[in-house]
């Protein structure tokens, strides 16, 4: 998994890639500098994750269950369910 996201992380030209959790949280990575791995103590190896508030968050591997290129199909289609609840309130017709 830790090469999975390597690798992604230095693609050229980079490309937003999806990290799902086995909570079901999905971290989506828009920025090769949001991210940084590192091997862990024991064996253990882990994710740090920067947020654009400045806030960070460690993860173990072990609680990363896939690794997707792209935008998340869980995260695509909650940004359609707000892009309807917009144009339905604010009355926005199809383009």
């Amino acid at each position: 998994m830790i090469d999975q996201i390597r690798h992604l992380q230095s693609r050229e030209p980079f490309e937003t890639f999806a990290l799902e959790l086995a909570n079901g949280r999905i971290i989506q990575i828009h920025d090769r500098h949001e991210v940084a791995t590192a091997a862990g103590t024991h064996g253990y190896a882990v994710v740090g994750v920067l947020y654009e508030t400045g806030t960070f968050e460690i993860i173990n591997v072990s609680q990363i269950v896939s690794v997707s290129v792209g935008l998340h199909q869980k995260v695509k289609t909650e940004l359609a369910a707000r892009r309807a609840e917009v144009e339905e309130r604010y009355g926005v017709s199809e383009r």
